[in-house]
């Protein structure tokens, strides 16, 4: 039956290689591997030529073979067949592959009818013993699947969710342990207060990042404090560094600002590497989540797959990014961007910037151009200019801020990786080189691991202890 497709097939396949056997190939233009290959071969040639010219009979073997390797490359650019030829020949071959598939295949369902109408003028249903075997094996890999998909379930509804007080806590456990709990272990392990103990104290604050100015002003209420109530406990020494802390923290604090009567613009600068695009999508979420809708500026043109970074993260967060080109005027794109966030109606634009290095006077420049240029186009933008800090850092951190501060007149801080330092003191030091608040921070790399900074909070996770940890808490933070 399905012998004169198999033989119309043979005999096209025969006369196509046929054809293609005569075709010159040596006629047709070369492409550039075949001509690099050729001049390899007469580079081989001509040094095998020479080697013999220069040492004569005695490197005669080295002069034959490498002048023979030469002339073999030559004659394979010649002579081999060029790739559409082989290309062409190929899809003829698998043509006729796919046309004796399908001859096969119709040769094989016509048995199978022929078959089962034989078996239901039998009046039987027949099923190969193999094939009720294979049936068998694949129920029970299905039950054993929905077992073990019950029993994952089972776990799952077992583990309890931590609350977000307890992902604050787990963040800052590197803290915690590191700076809170060296100071613990100092204070209470002493059993008076002298001047070693106080110096050991202004030690463990430099190590934490906390900063010159403020350690210097903690020690001095604390000398006080001892002096003039004169306080003989330890005990009352943390207790006392403690509200220092919560209040230095609290000395800044404040809510993001909002235009309500139109487009709301936040700016994000920083240096490469803090976790700016990540924070901004971060943002992009929240206020998403809060209802708002968003939309991102790819206002970093300078660096390499920054627009395209960027992008990825803006559909992640399920918000439109407004990009340009690489390398393009970014404050031409912001431009464009207040404009058509103004157009779509929009209630919050967030600006991307490239993560220019704070001693590179001409990108600060560029910056402080796109200040003006959101002054002048947005309704008493921009209402937000964040600095996003890396904790991990340390005083490097507060030293960017300074720089950036001097060029533009920075909002609010954004310090992020705090769940990666065992040095969480900076958020003090930065605060009090800049008199800019703390805004929000980071304690994780998943997209709701971006809180609002409530100073009371923070300070409650990192002064935790190990019973605190199952305190539920009320901490308002990121959904």
């Amino acid at each position: 039956m399905g012998e004169e497709p198999k033989k119309n097939v043979e005999s096209e396949n025969k006369e196509i290689v046929e054809k293609n056997d005569s075709v010159d190939v040596s006629s047709k233009p070369w492409d550039e591997a075949r001509v690099v290959v050729f001049l390899i071969g007469i580079c081989l040639l001509i040094e095998g030529l020479l080697i013999f010219y220069q040492a004569g009979s005695s490197q005669t073997l080295v002069a034959s073979v490498t002048g023979l390797g030469g002339v073999v490359m030559m004659l394979m650019a010649w002579l081999l067949p060029f790739d559409d030829v082989l290309d062409e020949i190929e899809e003829i071959e698998e043509s006729g592959d796919k046309t004796e598939k399908q001859i096969d295949s119709e040769t094989s369902s016509l048995k199978i009818e022929q078959n089962k109408a034989l078996e239901i003028q039998k009046g039987k249903d027949v099923i190969s013993p193999h094939k009720e075997q294979e049936v068998e094996s694949e129920k029970k890999n299905f039950e054993d699947k929905e077992q073990k998909t019950s029993s994952v379930e089972e776990v799952k509804k077992e583990e309890p969710e931590l609350t977000w007080f307890q992902r604050l806590t787990n963040g800052l456990e590197k803290t915690r342990s590191g700076f809170i709990g060296k100071l613990k272990k100092l204070v209470f392990g002493k059993t008076k207060i002298d001047a070693d103990l106080l110096d050991e104290i202004e030690e463990t604050l430099f190590e934490a990042d906390v900063g010159v100015k403020t350690t210097e002003e903690v020690l001095k209420n604390l000398n006080k404090k001892v002096e003039e109530e004169e306080i003989k406990d330890p005990k009352l020494i943390y207790e006392d560094l403690r509200n220092q802390l919560r209040n230095k923290l609290a000395k800044y604090t404040e809510s993001p600002r909002m235009n309500p009567n139109g487009l709301t613009v936040f700016i994000i600068i920083g240096v490469n590497g803090v976790g700016k695009t990540t924070t901004i999508a971060k943002l992009a979420n929240k206020y998403k989540k809060d209802g708002k809708k968003v939309i991102l500026a790819a206002g970093d043109t300078f660096r390499a797959a920054a627009i395209d970074q960027i992008g990825i993260w803006g559909e992640r967060a399920g918000v439109e990014v407004i990009r340009g080109q690489e390398g393009g005027d970014p404050g031409a794109l912001v431009f464009d961007a207040i404009h058509a966030a103004k157009k779509r109606e929009a209630d919050l634009l967030i600006i991307d910037t490239a993560g220019r290095m704070h001693v590179k006077a001409n990108l600060m420049a560029e910056l402080n151009k796109v200040m003006k240029i959101v002054q002048k186009e947005s309704d008493g933008g921009p209402h937000e200019i964040f600095l996003v800090l890396d904790a991990t850092t340390g005083q490097n951190a507060v030293q960017q801020a300074k720089q950036f501060n001097e060029i533009i007149p920075i909002t609010g801080l954004i310090v992020t990786k705090l769940d990666g330092t065992a040095k969480g003191g900076v958020l003090f030091a930065v605060e009090e080189e800049l008199n800019a608040p703390v805004k929000f921070i980071g304690v994780g790399e998943k997209m709701d691991d971006l809180m609002p900074f409530e100073p009371e909070k923070f300070l409650e996770a990192l002064f935790a202890d190990e019973t605190d940890k199952k305190k539920e808490s009320d901490y308002n933070v990121v959904k």
